[in-house]
């Protein structure tokens, strides 16, 4: 059984989300069964396409002043830096097995991300795609949360 598969509980109605999400997913199944021979390969793709994906959404957010982009960018920074310190310890130290560990941890961090970070953007994207003015009063109580600038604008 895979770690994580695409499924309908996944899609936000923004194509080029669902498109990498898609990527994002099936990178993941992919590393979940690497051999050692071609796990560092597989990982450095996973990062570059991490970056990019992550870079257009970051570019996204900034440019339609996304309420809560402190939060996401934060979130996705955090993420990267994990990724290429466990790439250290993967090249360094040959610990693979903290490479899998990550990849593990990534399919239910992806399901919580896509449902309440990504969901959000997505809904904001598409009120704004249709006219509609978004303000930080707009967005539920909960997509802020956590992050300590409850609706505070960027």
């Amino acid at each position: 059984m895979s770690l994580i598969e695409w499924s309908d509980q996944f899609a936000l109605g923004v194509e080029w989300m669902d498109d990498t999400h898609r990527e994002f997913v099936q990178m993941v199944q992919s590393l979940d069964s690497a051999g050692e021979d071609v796990f560092l390969a597989q990982y450095d793709a996973f990062i570059a396409h991490t970056e990019d994906h992550f870079q257009r959404e970051n570019e996204i957010m900034q440019q339609t002043a996304f309420p809560p982009l402190h939060c996401h960018l934060s979130e996705h920074e955090n993420v990267l830096n994990i990724m290429r310190d466990v790439r250290r310890m993967v090249v360094d130290e040959g610990r693979f097995d903290v490479g899998r560990v990550l990849v593990r941890e990534m399919a239910p961090w992806f399901t919580n991300h896509a449902a309440t970070m990504d969901n959000m953007l997505a809904r904001f994207l598409q009120m704004q795609a249709e006219g509609q003015p978004v303000s930080p009063s707009d967005m539920p109580p909960a997509c802020g949360a956590g992050c300590g600038h409850e609706h505070e604008a960027a």
